[in-house]
């Protein structure tokens, strides 16, 4: 399964947007005043600003603020993640990397850009950069995503065919995070693969409760309750991973298994 790790998510509310768009419209003379005197302070509103704008994929008022924030300070770790993130989305590869290599270079404890240069590694493929790069994210302490890195980190592990130091991760994260619910779906399939079904089964029912079912999770409790002979069980989320997810890898490979 190919998964996307995206490193912003957040969403502007349409009334946000009118106030934003207002304010960046007209500068009054007493916020030029108030630039002036704290010039750091404009740099990080507007580097904020620019983050919403990427959230909401508003590619053009997004670097409009990034040269704003410029004007006050060029070369601060902030802007140069940010500007990563931007060229990330406009699929700039290149020029994102060296962006986020700029961030850290300026800045080696700004776990924020390293969370996100690890995510970006990721899906580029590049597992083993990845996983170090992660693995730095997971050891501080008071980050608010520790849960997702310890997550992503299992990922990376689990690519490179690290499963015990990958169940680890996944483990870490749940305890970090109990309402987290992918790293349980990830730990099934390894201790199904392990062919240790008891484990596989609690953590995909733990999956369950805290999530809708996906074709990873239903092709999963297809195979874990044929394990232990529960055909009509199996057979009904065979049902529904036919009808939910007809496209899917995990709908063909449960076609075949039927042939077999």
């Amino acid at each position: 399964m190919k998964m996307t790790i995206g490193p912003v998510a957040s969403l502007i509310k349409r009334g946000f947007l009118i106030v934003v768009l207002a304010t960046t419209g007209c500068v009054t003379s007493s916020q030029k005043s108030a630039s002036s005197a704290n010039p750091e302070a404009a740099n990080q509103q507007h580097i904020k600003l620019a983050l919403k704008y990427i959230g909401s994929e508003n590619r053009d008022l997004a670097r409009v603020h990034l040269q704003k924030a410029a004007k006050f300070n060029s070369r601060s770790a902030e802007l140069y993640n940010a500007y990563a993130l931007l060229y990330q989305m406009e699929q700039e590869f290149k020029l994102a990397e060296d962006n986020y290599q700029k961030a850290l270079a300026r800045n080696k404890s700004y776990t924020m850009a390293r969370y996100n240069f690890a995510a970006f590694l990721f899906n580029q493929g590049r597992m083993a950069e990845a996983r170090e790069q992660m693995k730095w994210v997971s050891e501080d302490l008071g980050y608010e995503r520790r849960a997702q890195a310890f997550y992503i980190l299992g990922l990376t592990q689990k690519r490179m065919n690290d499963t015990e130091q990958a169940l680890e991760s996944f483990e870490k994260a749940t305890q970090l995070s109990s309402g987290f619910s992918a790293p349980y779906l990830e730990a099934a399939e390894l201790y199904f693969q392990q062919k240790n079904f008891p484990l596989s089964k609690l953590a995909l029912d733990r999956f369950k409760q805290l999530s809708r079912p996906t074709a990873q999770s239903l092709w999963l409790s297809v195979r874990v309750e044929d394990r232990f002979g529960n055909r009509d069980k199996a057979a009904s989320d065979g049902l529904k991973l036919k009808n939910l997810f007809p496209y899917s890898r995990e709908n063909l490979a449960y076609q075949a298994w039927l042939k077999q």
